[in-house]
């Protein structure tokens, strides 16, 4: 169980309790009526507030309930936004745009500021006995989030790389067939389907469709620290238990 209690610089405010997998979302709402700017909605046991802003992406936030530590997603691209987690210690991070990190302590707030709107979230909720990282914030365990295709190839690929190199191309689409229990796919549904999601679901852009893209993800993985050595450890012992498809 997930408690927030949320508020605007403009003093709307309100609170309400998440069942695991429910959510508090944060999205543009185009549509909505100029004289109503924001409305906040109840639907299926989810809090969505939705705002009629351009710049606010949709989504822009996301915070999950889960059965053990609430999951925040950010997909809020840049466009002057400031995105920021602090813990009840005092520290501070700020999530880049497409990245997804736990929570870990009960009492952590997310702030959400763009002109015209500015959006305070507070959480309460049962924290795991793991202890607080140096950040206050630990990035997702695989169990979580294994299911997640574009999260699934980034974790393949950051612990299938060398230090100083990337997975060859043909060595990261075996494994992802091989954990997923599938067929390998063609050269091209790879790229299509999972590699390209991937690399533009953490926000960066390709320059060129020919370029590199395991360079990029595994750069931009590496650069914030996406993965932390646990799990890329977890994901090699996986890999080596999983027979080869086709097998």
């Amino acid at each position: 169980m997930l408690h927030v209690e949320w508020s605007t610089a403009d003093g709307h405010s309100g609170a309400t309790d998440l069942d695991a997998g429910n959510k508090l979302v944060l999205a543009r709402r185009m549509e909505l009526p100029e004289q109503q700017p924001m409305v906040v909605e109840e639907i299926a046991g989810s809090l969505y507030v939705l705002v009629r802003l351009p710049y606010v992406s949709d989504p822009a936030l996301v915070l999950t309930s889960t059965e053990g530590e609430p999951v925040l997603y950010r997909r809020q691209r840049a466009n002057g936004a400031i995105v920021e987690v602090t813990t009840p210690s005092g520290v501070a991070i700020t999530p880049e745009p497409g990245q997804r990190i736990t929570l870990t302590a009960s009492g952590t707030r997310v702030s959400f500021r763009v002109p015209e709107l500015e959006l305070a979230i507070a959480t309460r909720f049962r924290a795991s006995s793991s202890p607080e990282s140096g950040s206050g914030t630990v990035q997702l365990g695989l169990s979580t989030l294994e299911h997640d295709d574009s999260w699934l190839v980034a974790a393949l690929a950051v612990a299938l790389s060398p230090e100083h190199g990337v997975v060859p191309h043909g060595e990261l689409k075996s494994a992802f067939a091989a954990w997923r229990g599938i067929a390998e796919p063609s050269v091209g549904s790879f790229d299509r389907n999972v590699l390209r999601p991937a690399v533009e679901a953490r926000g960066a852009e390709l320059p060129g469709t020919r370029l590199n893209k395991i360079a990029y993800l595994v750069e931009r993985c590496r650069r914030t620290s996406e993965f932390p050595p646990h799990v890329l450890d977890e994901v090699r012992r996986r890999l080596s238990s999983l027979p080869s498809p086709g097998r």
